[in-house]
């Protein structure tokens, strides 16, 4: 059997492994846009910085591929799918066939003019792969940039800004809600990662947003709703993402926000499968790293003809070090006591810490952990899933 998956993120790759280590013999063909093999996007604002090298972003070589006699095919884009010839076309014109076809073909980032239609304007840029961070690189040693303002206070616009501080004397970081983090966080949780960011030199602008980029050739300043200038030597947008739906629209496969698919992973042809970022499964978009392995496997054992269950997406979870200090949260809506649920909490200033773990009915559905000295994994582990009320309590004030 052919398979060919187009697309080399972490749902791309997490196939492409999850396949070769259950079957030896198929025939595994993997495409990317980029030159470069899978690497981790988490890292790329530490390479911004220089706290990384190229070499220390890749989490597997070009090397590993061939080990694994998978055929891996860079810097070629996917232009075409022909669904009744069972077929894919690159940009330069060859044509390869396929037996089952994956699309894991991510997303891009959401990027706005705001006023300003020269789309070539030095100093405006949007971070999401090598060639954006080594743009980024560039042009702030050899302005030199001194003054950054970031767009959007999310994980990603936080993780860069402060990583940004340790090369630029100013970074400033817009969000538009009250908070920072409001899909994440509640508004006391935010106002203590809050502090500690701003400890670490960082500064925020909270509840406004960029009405204007001024500048004609390169970045001047921008003007704020509120009327407010800020002269800037470069801005990031960190906006959040937009699924890659093009391929598959262009080739009728059955989209909206995203790729629609069914509890297997199947598009609307059922030899065509897709995975991650680019996917809407339950008129959802996911985006989240836990997600997209959980999918890739998913479409990996259909494939394998495993006869999976029925895809269930978990709690929405992440776990990641946001500037130096470590965020768990569990669940999307904000741990607040309600009618029928019981809230445990703690907190501790000094350290930039809080938890908060909420249970419904003895099973655990919210949790936010800033800060040392929680244990993640207990809580990860039983999320969605019925727990001891005391064992909770006990661990949250660890």
């Amino acid at each position: 059997m052919k398979v060919i998956i187009v697309g080399n993120g972490v749902a791309g790759q997490t196939l492409a492994e999850t396949i070769r280590r259950n079957n030896k013999e198929m025939d595994i063909t993997l495409f990317t846009e980029e030159s470069h093999p899978y690497y981790s996007r988490i890292l790329l604002p530490h390479f911004v910085a220089g706290n990384r090298t190229l070499e220390n972003l890749y989490v597997r070589k070009k090397e590993w591929y061939s080990d694994q006699s998978i055929r891996f095919i860079n810097a070629t884009k996917i232009t075409k799918i022909d669904l009744g010839e069972k077929k894919i076309s690159s940009a330069e014109g060859d044509s390869f066939p396929y037996d089952k076809l994956v699309l894991s073909v991510g997303s891009s980032p959401r990027k706005l003019d705001f006023g300003n239609p020269n789309v070539n304007l030095q100093g405006n840029f949007a971070l999401r792969s090598i060639s954006d961070a080594e743009q980024i690189q560039h042009y702030a040693k050899k302005k030199p940039v001194k003054r950054a303002f970031i767009v959007g206070g999310g994980l990603l616009g936080i993780e860069l800004g402060f990583h940004l501080r340790k090369m630029v004397d100013q970074v400033q970081i817009c969000e538009i809600a009250p908070y920072l983090l409001p899909r994440q966080l509640d508004r006391e949780t935010s106002k203590i990662l809050q502090t500690y960011l701003e400890d670490q030199g960082l500064q925020f602008i909270l509840g406004d947003s960029v009405e204007k980029i001024l500048g004609n050739n390169s970045l001047e300043a921008i003007r704020l709703q509120s009327g407010k200038e800020i002269e800037t030597d470069m801005i990031l947008q960190q906006l959040g993402i937009i699924p890659n739906t093009e391929l598959a629209q262009e080739s009728r496969l059955n989209s909206q926000k995203g790729i629609i698919v069914n509890e297997f992973m199947q598009t609307s042809d059922r030899d065509v499968y897709a995975a991650g970022d680019c996917i809407q499964f339950e008129d959802k978009i996911w985006g989240i790293i836990p997600a997209s392995i959980e999918q890739a496997k998913q479409a990996a054992a259909h494939i394998l003809n495993e006869n999976p269950e029925p895809y269930t997406p978990s709690i929405w979870n992440t776990r990641l070090k946001v500037a130096g200090i470590d965020l768990t949260c569990i669940g999307l809506s904000s741990p607040e006591a309600e009618e029928g649920a019981t809230l445990y909490e703690y907190r501790r200033q000094d350290t930039y810490t809080c938890r908060k773990v909420i249970i419904r009915d003895n099973v655990l559905t919210n949790a936010i952990l800033l800060g040392p000295g929680a244990d993640s994994k207990f809580f990860l582990k039983k999320a969605g899933k019925e727990v001891d009320p005391q064992e909770v309590k006990e661990k949250v004030k660890e």
